[in-house]
């Protein structure tokens, strides 16, 4: 009981000593950012806005193209709360549904089939409140092992991505 006592006094004579520095978080909230991180990190990075207003980032990574939405925003993208990681892939032929099944049971990245049966590998990070920058690079380059794999394993064989018409010039 004592030392909780203690403690609580040396909490109460230093406020700042209990809260977290939330100068370097990364959130939702600045795109240009975000963009700046992945290209520190050496990849691609450029911000888009689309015909309704929204925003993403395109970037690439072993031959195929990914995008980072934010999503669950107010309007006009203000205080968006998610950053939604997704690759698409145009294949000649569907997927089979035991390849995606299994890369679900055994991976934190999603997968599904579109109507076409096309594979799609996708992660969400809540960023409500901010994540650590260190955490969030070591998200990007998670998401980017893990796409690398998951090239691999659908058989994607374009190494024409589109990655090199993607200038890190930013519209907004």
């Amino acid at each position: 009981m004592r030392a909780i006592i203690i403690i609580c006094l040396f909490v109460a004579q230093f406020p700042g000593f209990a809260q977290a520095d939330n100068s370097n978080l990364v959130d939702a909230t600045d795109p240009k950012r975000i963009a700046s991180i992945l290209q520190d990190e050496g990849y691609r990075g450029k911000v888009d806005i689309d015909d309704e207003g929204k925003i993403s980032i395109r970037s690439a990574a072993h031959g195929a193209d990914f995008q980072i939405y934010f999503q669950a925003c107010a309007e006009e993208n203000a205080a968006c709360e998610v950053l939604a990681f997704s690759a698409g892939f145009d294949l000649e032929q569907a997927i089979d549904r035991s390849i995606i099944e299994e890369w679900n049971r055994t991976r934190w990245t999603k997968s599904y089939r579109d109507d076409e049966g096309d594979p799609f590998l996708e992660f969400n990070v809540n960023a409500v409140h901010g994540v650590s920058e260190a955490n969030f690079r070591d998200t990007v380059n998670w998401y980017v092992r893990e796409l690398s794999e998951f090239v691999d394993l659908i058989g994607w064989q374009d190494a024409k991505s589109n990655d090199t018409n993607i200038s890190n010039d930013q519209p907004i």
